[in-house]
């Protein structure tokens, strides 16, 4: 099985106190819900006990004693508190639940954020499935805390509380009888819990892994259909499949036994409490009335202690789920693992000094004792050989590896000491495969970046003539772009990106030079795009054709990871053969 098939590892354990503490930070904004929740579930309690005794007043000194006054006013008291119970319910649960969005709107927002500021190693080494399942599945998961989880335990904690309290009040002799047999049964029903906590643990792994393999496949679909990969491909899914499908048995199997047991602990305690009552009705400790009045809440105590060993279930359903959200919160990000935060001038000057890079001490050498440099404004041509460092050169320029110490400097600062944010304000890059998001084309150019005015983008389009080129096909800058520009050329991707490059005005410029399968009318228009781009700005290009080392001011010939500097004065003849050998066909004059 391959490597992204390996179980998503959650590190540590999260306990309720853990969880409770680290959704705080989140909850504390909307303290006012909080406490109006509070207040609710006290009046709902308050309201509850008091119907069982109004019951049993009635019958003691209404039905007993005969006096219709006493039942009638207790038939408007039982109206009043059914008022208020209704309304304290009412109330609970919307302030609640308005309080529980919020926190999820804010740890939601929270993460997404977090996951865009993580380094690319992360995503390299995360299938995007799992990252998927945790920004989706696992929030939502948590989200049940609050929508059926915490607040219905918390309520019928303070119920259970209210009735062994109005129980003891009544006789606490009797409470204790009733009560003989709820700590075996509660202790069942909490293992019952527990087990199916662990089952649903791995439940979570088996559905990440589930979805890691369906976006590998999806974004993969075309060489699946190709090869005729889809039968074998079901039959993988299918094991994965199955494997889920066992584990969600597992966890129903054990949830189900939770039912039986509090049947027999409902049917013990009610006949211990009618024995019991019975008895002391008959010596004379205690009124007709308030047995029934105890019968009741016996029978009250039921359904609270049930429904929280069911919300238990939220509960390990939830805590799963936040283990995996918070452990994705701990990544370390991009801009903490920056040592300072200071910013050159942003001339533009490049130095590349004794740089040697690998990405793991277990691997072999990319770089080896790579030296040039750049004054702000030139331009570098790098030419070399699949796997000759071309790639990690310019992805180490970018931060999205951190290079060693003081071995790339830009305007005399060291690429440590500056923020991946804010070196990549002052970059520009175009690559080979140039994302496109599913918009407007005016928003593929501005990236809805607030501080890129119209004007910017009609003034960038106009240095290249986009502008005409898109009247040619009756097409503007409004015009609607599928996912990933799926109704775009490959030229018209790569022009886009030129675009950005034009409206954010960087100071330094890294490019990918490719124009394989680009018709003329497009190659026209992304030369004239390189072009201007250069003009005046650091450049980094990896070379593809003749025609561009003659345009740049210095060659960076890599091979084996090494480099030698040449002027572009050379014989081009002597650079052919460490052109990329996917371009041959661009190798001419």
């Amino acid at each position: 099985m391959s490597e992204y098939l390996k179980e998503d590892q959650v590190k540590a354990n999260i306990s309720y106190v853990e969880l409770f503490r680290r959704l705080w930070p989140y909850g504390r904004k909307s303290q006012g819900l909080l406490w109006a929740t509070v207040v609710s579930i006290l009046l709902l309690s308050v309201s509850s006990r008091l119907l069982p005794s109004l019951f049993g007043y009635a019958i003691d000194h209404g039905v007993i004693q005969k006096n219709p006054s006493v039942l009638f006013q207790a038939a408007i008291a039982f109206l009043v508190l059914e008022v208020v119970k209704s309304l304290s319910q009412w109330a609970y649960l919307f302030f609640f639940q308005k309080f529980g969005n919020r926190v999820l709107y804010y740890v939601r927002e929270d993460l997404l954020r977090h996951v865009q500021n993580l380094p690319l190693d992360y995503f390299n080494k995360t299938p995007t499935g799992r990252i998927v399942t945790r920004l989706t599945n696992d929030v939502s998961n948590l989200g049940e805390l609050f929508t059926d989880g915490v607040i219905n335990v918390l309520t019928e904690s303070v119920a259970l509380i209210a009735i062994l309290i109005a129980m003891s009040l009544i006789s606490w002799q009797l409470a204790l009888i009733t009560m003989f047999s709820a700590p075996l049964f509660v202790l069942l029903s909490f293992r019952l819990s527990d087990r199916v906590r662990l089952i649903l643990r791995d439940s979570k792994k088996k559905l990440s892994l589930l979805n890691s393999f369906v976006a590998e496949n999806l974004n993969g679909i075309k060489v699946i259909q190709l090869y005729n990969r889809v039968p074998k491909n079901l039959r993988k899914f299918k094991n994965l499949s199955e494997d889920y499908k066992e584990l969600n048995l597992r966890s129903i199997r054990a949830y189900a036994l939770l039912q039986p047991v509090m049947n027999i602990f409902s049917a013990t305690s009610t006949s211990l409490a009618l024995v019991g009552g019975a008895y002391f009705v008959m010596k004379g400790d205690l009124a007709l009335g308030s047995m029934v009045a105890f019968t009741m809440h016996v029978q009250d105590f039921i359904p609270p202690l049930r429904e929280i060993l069911e919300k238990y279930q939220q509960f390990q359903n939830s805590l799963t789920s936040s283990e995996r959200v918070f452990q994705m919160l701990d990544e370390v990000q991009e801009d903490a693992q920056a040592k300072h935060s200071q910013s050159p001038s942003w001339k533009g000057n490049l130095k590349v000094q004794n740089l040697s890079f690998r990405y793991a001490e277990h691997l072999p050498w990319i770089l080896k004792d790579l030296n040039f440099e750049l004054q702000a404004g030139e331009s570098l041509a790098i030419v070399g050989r699949t796997g000759s460092g071309k790639s990690t050169l310019i992805t180490l320029l970018q931060k999205f590896y951190n290079p060693p110490e003081n071995c790339i400097l830009i305007d005399d600062v060291s690429l440590e000491m500056i923020a991946p944010s804010e070196l990549r304000r002052q970059l520009g890059v175009v690559l080979q495969d140039n994302f496109i998001f599913r918009g407007r084309i005016r928003d593929n150019i501005s990236l809805m970046d607030p501080t890129v005015s119209d004007e910017q983008i009609l003034r960038a389009c106009e240095q290249i003539g986009f502008l005409d080129y898109l009247k040619k096909s009756d097409r503007h800058l409004d015009s609607w772009v599928e996912e990933r520009g799926a109704n775009l050329s490959v030229g018209e991707r790569q022009l886009l990106a030129f675009l950005r490059i034009l409206a954010f005005q960087p100071q330094v410029l890294i490019l990918d030079e490719a124009t394989a399968n680009v018709d003329s009318q497009t190659e026209e228009l992304i030369h004239r795009a390189t072009q201007t781009s250069i003009k005046g700005r650091t450049s980094l290009i990896i070379a593809h054709r003749l025609s561009t080392l003659r345009d740049c001011d210095k060659i960076l010939v890599l091979e084996n990871g090494q480099g030698r500097i040449t002027s572009h004065r050379e014989d081009h003849s002597s650079l052919l053969q460490h052109l990329p050998e996917s371009e041959p066909s661009n190798r001419g004059t």
